[in-house]
């Protein structure tokens, strides 16, 4: 025992020698895995004089260790010795050495590690040997000879830790354990028999003891409250809803030191599970609405907490009850118990109604449950009745009317636009979108209550603030007051059902709709004015959730757009705001743009100082520093503001020069400031620089983004053709040439390339045919040191390109096709370094498919097999059959497969002969023909054999559907030359059996397309079964072509 002791203390020591530490833990380890070593650990836990507290810690452990994983290694006479050494350990230390009013001087975690080894050893004991194991402890309680008729205070504080340590290997429902089945039923037959033997005089102990320490010690009082609470879910409930259990419990409820426990205590009798009735009559008994309403609980946030989570738990069995004896659902059940249940739960919605507007979150928060069941129960009754009755729109307008109030920004709160950071502020924001669940809840119950809720409370609030401004004294409105009339008029578009009605009947002539009258009253009442961020804030969500409004009253859009461009805006001091008011004016522009026109000259004066680019980079830079993964969210933002201003130049009722005239005043300065940039050639150690010209590439690329597409809008193509380009693509020519300069100066930033790319991206659309002649310099410039994702990123604009041009862009993308699949096969085959490569790769390679999925798309297919690719194209339909047999990535599986399917349908009429499809149009594509009949065939019966081909999933029955797709297409382009090589040569080289090749080639002759799709994928559930096939597939090689 001496070594346990110093290899202990050696092992905690944090100065011991880290070898003799180290020796000291094995040894530990050693003692807990010795047969005999809990032994050892138990004489010395209980020895005097005693050890250290750490020593005696361990020592339990090793004790604990042995009654929890080795019962199997104790038997009747170990189980015997624990039992005795624990009750005499007990006798000496919580018994004789009593002294009245004290308590052991054992420090409490050792107290509950051991109360915890003895509730081991009643779970070992409690069914065999050691049956009276409470009678003998409670013996131990009874008062002592110099107590004067009280109890022993050491053996009731081990008593009731060692009842919750029972609770937690025995009977709690909630705490995890890995118990066996047999485990399991030792726990159910320990709750039968104490509930049969031992619990009556638990509960009446427990009953003596809280009436004895309410006075003598709280602590226990608190402690024997919380072990009725985890009792009574399983014992019978008479044993503690009695009249002199009860009354104790809620006499309670007026000592502020153990209240909050009490309130737990009745809200863990209220969960208790119950049928319907009994437990209706439960409540009923405990009569707990009244004596809620003797309480004072005003002055302990605390308190009310806990008895607001009373009140919701009662809340949501009373609802229980109500939904499971509802005579729609269960005419089982008395006729009066669903009224009574009913007439229980509108008792509680005063105090429901008091705590939602408590001003404490949590209080309110945790009657959330109970809440969203009563709305839950108007529901069922609208959908019975067909309408709320009045009793229940009376509890409904009580109901928002608490929910909003409790919306509003408390007293000691301040609003800001962005709440990162700030606990309390999220918290509250958290709960006011709980809040706002609820207010879609009751707006769906009834609209017309919730809409006239919103009028009044809009319009009023707005009024007030009129009348103080005309009085000069606007300023002493709360802002709180204004924040939370526009708060709900913006959550009333969310809240109502369908597209949002402002006007009764024609829109130019009717009368406004109560949403209609709040918005016009917003608008003209000048509350943007009002001299805090979050009022204004609002002003332009609103309008911005509601600019449809303005398509019936365009006379309210001056007093946006003034509020949009001057400091409550675009030009906000607070950067939060103000980059907010960007995005947003941009969404305002998109969907108004028409109405606005007549408001452009004054809005781009007014902007024109915002209309500038920003760029810094952190203080000091690290030298690994990379530029390409700096992120600038401010710009990112203001890039829409730029957007907004091509938008609104734009417009086609604008004349042309007039255009030319506002772009060139907004364009102007970024391309000065970019020659300047680019002639002073900066290098790496000008980073800030080339930051500079990256920004002002992509606001100029923003700005491109606001006008229209020359060769997608058919309106603006004609005027186009009509007119010629407009003097506007004479600027967007030049703006195309300064970012080809500073492409070629400076491609080897990535951020310069990535602005390039985006720049460009945008001016196909402005510039249209004209855009071509600039397109192979970009592509050389971003192929030349392009990165995996940049390749990513790149293969969809190219794309675009030859969606936008087909035909037209032949000769250019014939010179660049290959280059460019060269790339992709360059990063393709490298081999990742790490889990971000490999994800990049992926994306390169459903790139790549896309891309030439692309190709054939846009009718651009032959650009593979012109006489400067076409030695190319094996390699390329290798690659796609490549990633066609690759079943690690389903969905590109797919798309290779399709990308076969539109081979196929473009050149699979070709035979060695040459001639295309007979009208002299098509190119031959040289070598496909073979390659249809060895590898496009062969993979179309091997992949679905795979065994990794899984029939039960989703994404593997489309790529069959492909498969299936595609031997169709073979079959109508070849035809019998295609139906007699399948039926002659391939399906004998796998062995298929002639009758089944017979009826699959008649299928495929005579099924259509989506008939056959079905045929096959149940055939090739029979194929993979049969292993023939698999075997015959492996063994085939190389199909003989003679036979054609």
């Amino acid at each position: 025992m001496d070594h346990i002791e110093e290899a202990v203390a050696c092992a905690l020591s944090p100065t011991a020698d880290p070898a003799l530490k180290q020796q000291a833990t094995q040894y530990c380890e050693q003692v807990k895995a010795s047969p005999d070593g809990w032994q050892s650990c138990l004489t010395l836990y209980i020895r005097e004089p005693k050890s250290t507290p750490e020593t005696r810690m361990f020592c339990l452990q090793v004790v604990e260790e042995v009654l929890m994983t080795r019962t199997n290694t104790l038997d009747e006479t170990r189980l015997n010795y624990f039992r005795q050494t624990f009750m005499d350990y007990i006798q000496r230390e919580f018994v004789n050495n009593g002294v009245d009013n004290t308590l052991s001087s054992e420090p409490s975690y050792l107290k509950n590690k051991f109360a915890h080894a003895v509730a081991l050893l009643f779970r070992q004991t409690y069914m065999k040997s050691w049956t009276t194991f409470f009678s003998d402890m409670l013996s131990l309680i009874t008062p002592l000879p110099q107590s004067t008729g009280k109890s022993n205070m050491k053996m009731v504080d081990l008593f009731l830790r060692i009842l919750m340590s029972i609770d937690e290997e025995v009977v709690n429902t909630l705490i995890s354990r890995t118990s066996s089945k047999e485990e399991n039923t030792l726990n159910i037959n320990i709750k039968d028999r104490m509930r049969e033997q031992d619990v009556p005089t638990l509960a009446n102990v427990w009953y003596e003891l809280l009436a004895e320490y309410k006075d003598r010690s709280l602590d226990f009082a608190e402690m024997l409250l919380r072990i009725v609470g985890v009792y009574v879910a399983w014992i019978d409930i008479s044993l503690i809803v009695n009249e002199r259990f009860v009354t104790l419990i809620y006499s309670f409820l007026l000592t502020t030191s153990i209240r909050n426990a009490a309130a737990d205590c009745l809200t863990d009798i209220i969960k208790k599970g119950m049928k319907p009735l009994d437990k209706l009559q439960l409540i009923g008994i405990l009569g707990i609405v009244d004596v809620l309403q003797q309480l004072d609980i005003s002055s302990d946030s605390e308190f009310r907490e806990k008895i607001a989570r009373l009140v919701n738990n009662l809340g949501l069995q009373l609802c229980q009850i109500w939904n499971d004896t509802n005579p729609q659902s269960n005419s089982n059940y008395p006729p009066t118990a669903n009224p009574t249940a009913y007439t229980h739960i509108s008792q509680l919605v005063p105090i429901l109604l008091q705590f939602l507007r408590d001003e404490d979150n949590n209080v309110t928060e945790a009657v959330f449950g109970f809440l969203r069941e009563i709305l839950n129960i108007f529901k069922v009754i609208k959908k019975t009745t067909g309408s709320l009755p009045q009793e229940q729109k009376v509890l409904l307008r009580q109901i928002l009317e608490s929910i909003v109030m409790k919306m509003k920004y408390g007293e000691d709160m301040d609003w800001v636009c962005d709440s990162i950071g700030d606990d309390e502020m999220l918290d509250f924001l958290e709960m006011r979108r709980e809040l706002k669940r609820f207010y879609d809840q009751i707006a769906t119950l009834s609209a017309s209550l919730t809409t006239t809720f919103l009028h009044s409370a809009v319009t009023s609030t707005l009024t007030t603030f009129v009348n103080e401004k005309a009085t000069g004294s606007a300023g002493s409105s709360d802002w709180r007051d204004l924040e939370l009339a526009l708060y709900l008029l913006y959550l009333y578009g969310e809240a109502i059902k369908g597209v949002p009605q402002f006007a009764v009947g024609a829109p130019t002539v009717a009368p406004l709709t109560p949403l209609g009258e709040c918005l016009f009253e917003m608008c003209k009442s000048g509350v943007s004015a009002y001299p805090h961020p979050s009022v204004s804030a609002n002003f332009f969500e609103i309008a911005c959730r509601y600019a449809n409004f303005f398509e019936i009253r365009p006379d309210c859009i001056p007093e946006v757009l003034e509020a949009f461009v001057d400091a409550r805006g675009l030009h906000h001091p607070i950067s939060a705001n103000r980059t907010r008011a960007w995005y947003l004016f941009w969404r305002f522009s998109k969907d108004l743009k028409l109405k606005l026109t007549p408001y452009l000259q004054t809005v781009l004066n007014s902007i024109q100082d915002v209309l500038t680019v920003e760029a810094s980079l952190p203080g000091a830079l690290n030298p690994g520093f990379d530029l390409s993964t700096f992120k600038d969210q401010v710009f990112e933002t203001k890039t829409y503001l730029f957007e907004a201003v091509g938008l609104l130049i734009s417009q086609e009722c604008i004349p042309a020069q007039q255009q030319f005239e506002y772009l060139t005043v907004v364009v102007s300065p970024f391309l000065s400031e970019i020659q300047k940039i680019v002639a002073g050639s900066p290098s790496y150690r000008d980073l800030e620089l080339v930051w500079t010209l990256h920004h002002r590439l992509m606001a100029l690329g923003s700005i491109a983004k606001g006008f229209p597409d020359m060769l997608g809008n058919k309106k603006v193509a004609a005027n186009a053709a009509a007119t010629g380009a407009g003097p506007c693509s004479q600027i967007f020519k030049q703006v195309a040439e300064i970012t080809l300069v500073a492409l070629e100066t400076l491609s080897r930033f990535e951020v310069i390339r990535s602005a390039s790319r985006f720049t460009f991206g945008r001016l196909i659309n402005c510039l249209g045919q004209d855009v071509q002649p600039y397109l192979p310099t970009l592509i050389t410039g971003l192929l030349q040191e392009c990165s995996v994702m940049e390749l990513v990123e790149f293969l969809p604009f190219m794309g675009q390109v030859a969606h936008k041009f087909k035909a037209t862009i032949m000769s250019i993308l014939n010179g660049l096709f290959f280059p460019l699949v060269q790339k992709v096969f360059f990063f393709l085959n490298q081999v990742p370094n790490g889990t971000d490569e490999a994800m990049a790769l992926v994306e390169l390679r459903k790139s790549y498919l896309t891309f030439l999925m692309g190709l054939f798309s846009s009718e651009l297919e032959n650009v593979l097999i012109t006489d400067l690719n076409g030695q190319h194209l094996g390699l390329i339909l290798q690659s796609v059959l490549h990633y066609a047999q690759d079943l690690s990535d389903i969905p590109v599986s797919r798309m290779a497969f399709g990308i076969l399917l539109k081979a196929v349908n473009s050149w699979g009429s070709q035979g060695d002969d040459g001639g295309g499809d007979g009208t002299g149009e098509k190119l031959e594509a040289p070598g496909f023909y073979q390659f249809m009949y060895e590898h496009i065939l062969r993979i179309t019966f091997e992949v679905p054999m795979k065994p990794n081909f899984d029939l039960q999933d989703g994404q593997s029955v489309l790529v069959l559907g492909e498969i299936a797709g595609l031997q169709k297409a073979i079959a109508l382009k070849q035809g019998d030359t295609f139906l007699s090589y399948l039926s002659q040569v391939y399906l004998p080289s796998i062995h298929c059996p002639p009758e089944l090749a017979q009826e699959y080639i008649q299928a495929l002759q005579q099924l259509d397309a989506k008939q056959f799709k079905k045929y096959f994928q149940v055939r090739v559930s029979l194929l993979s079964s049969a292993g023939w096939i698999q075997k015959g597939v492996e063994q085939r090689g190389k199909a003989d072509l003679t036979c054609r």
